[in-house]
């Protein structure tokens, strides 16, 4: 066996060695912020201080990175749903880890199918020793079941990972506290806890076959979509079995290139699935990473799908969430701002003391999100509307308006910590307009939310 092999079979996952490894790191981290201090303070540079201060940082999490496992999940999750609470830089920095992680040896991954599935069930499949892909958490093969030739994909969960998890979140979290890279709140470690049960549900992988076994049925008459079939006698904990479906990423150069209708068709697509979730289900994916679609595309051009992956991070909205939050996205869509202003005082996030500057910034930042989701009129700026009068999602600068008001709104001394539930559907909100400016879809989507207005008027 090759030197690489060894260290691809000996994944730590070990308490000790990776406690060791963390207090090393602040250790490091905490030698270099006493240098910056004394150096901002014999240089008085604000500017210079702060690009020391994103050096350090980005020294930190490159660090953070070589640790692997659960560490790199824990400081992607924290960027992807926790970004509002953390100072840009840190953010930013947060955003560049990347799941690099080298695949584990066959050797490994083979004692950890025979101890899940066992031996007779094992031998049903023909498994692709070299990975097709390999994460921080685990990794997935091709296979075939050799009964009937389908063609599946397995996803096995790194050894010892699952244990990791809370030492791993608690010393991350300490870590970033002592060396101030996020104040220590109760909110804070509140709303950050929440994700920590997060990242345990994404290594509970029966939970996500049941949500992906929801998702199959609840789609199964729309042709827009493909979902993977699972195989629950090849299902454990630790061990997903799905069908492989055949499909092109969304940023590749083959969906680039289709004809303007078909990506304004997966567009719309995204977008009413989104709703769906939201209005009907009242269960969310709520990780918006864009390698969670792909695009089988049709040869005859008539007939492209969308092929929906990973559902480790669906979330079950709570009823009196999801009413008030829905009845606030369409009074943003219809423009009614002392309805909105209520849901947003009922919700939380706001306060009718406030100042009423306050309370019509937030209102305007509201509106604006619902743009996209009005009839084209007027109101909407002129590079975001194409010559035949379509919403133009990618040239709409919208992500950027919205942050630009919202960063100056939560700086405010009045801007309370929205329920998490809020955050999680509105990174999946922003997720979605991004993914749509992505494929470069162009359409009103106003027809989209009508008949949830329609119904919330009855």
């Amino acid at each position: 066996m090759s030197e690489k092999d060894k260290s691809l079979h000996r994944l730590k996952t070990g308490a000790f060695s990776r406690r060791f490894e963390l207090s090393k790191l602040g250790v490091r981290y905490g030698a270099r912020a006493v240098r910056q201090n004394i150096w901002q303070r014999i240089g008085g540079d604000d500017e210079a201080a702060l690009a020391r201060r994103t050096e350090n940082i980005d020294f930190f999490v490159e660090e953070l990175g070589r640790l692997k496992g659960s560490v790199v999940k824990i400081g992607q999750m924290m960027a992807t749903y926790g970004d509002y609470m953390m100072p840009p830089e840190v953010a930013e920095a947060l955003h560049k880890l990347e799941d690099n992680t080298p695949p584990m040896s066959w050797r490994a991954i083979r004692k950890v199918l025979v101890k899940e599935l066992g031996e007779e069930a094992l031998s049903a499949l023909e498994i692709d020793e070299q990975p097709l892909a390999a994460a921080s958490l685990g990794q997935v093969h091709r296979a075939v079941l050799r009964e009937t030739g389908e063609q599946l994909c397995i996803k096995v969960q790194y050894p010892g990972v699952e244990d990791t998890i809370d030492a791993d979140f608690g010393a991350v979290m300490q870590l970033m506290k002592v060396s101030r890279l996020i104040p220590s709140t109760r909110n804070l470690d509140d709303w950050f806890g929440d994700i920590r049960l997060l990242l345990h549900k994404e290594v509970d992988y029966e939970q996500e076959r049941r949500d992906l076994d929801f998702v199959r049925q609840a789609l199964r008459d729309d042709e827009r979509f493909v979902v993977p079939k699972s195989y629950p006698a090849f299902c454990t904990r630790r061990v997903l079995t799905m069908s492989y479906e055949q499909a092109t990423s969304v940023n590749s150069t083959e969906v680039v290139e289709l004809a303007q209708p078909r990506r304004n068709h997966l567009g719309r697509a995204v977008l009413e699935l989104f709703l769906t979730e939201l209005f009907e289900w009242r269960r969310m994916q709520t990780d918006p990473n864009f390698g969670n679609f792909r695009v089988r595309i049709d040869e005859t051009g008539n007939d492209d799908k969308l092929v929906l992956l990973d559902f480790g991070a669906m979330r079950l909205l709570p009823d009196d969430f999801a009413s008030e939050f829905c009845d606030m996205l369409l009074a943003a869509c219809n423009r009614d701002k002392p309805r909105f202003l209520e849901r947003s005082i009922s919700l939380g996030f706001m306060k009718a003391h406030f100042p009423q500057s306050v309370l019509d910034n937030f209102v305007d930042i509201g509106v604006d999100i619902a743009e996209p989701l009005r009839e084209v009129d007027s109101t909407v700026p002129e590079r975001a509307v194409t010559e035949e009068g379509q919403y133009w999602w990618r040239n709409s600068g919208l992500p950027q308006r919205i942050a630009k008001r919202a960063v100056a709104a939560s700086i405010s001394k009045y801007f309370a910590l929205p329920p998490k539930d809020f955050l999680y559907v509105m990174r999946k909100l922003m997720g979605v307009y991004a993914l749509i400016a992505l494929l470069d879809a162009r359409f009103a989507a106003d027809d989209t939310i009508e008949k949830y207005i329609a119904d919330a008027d009855k």
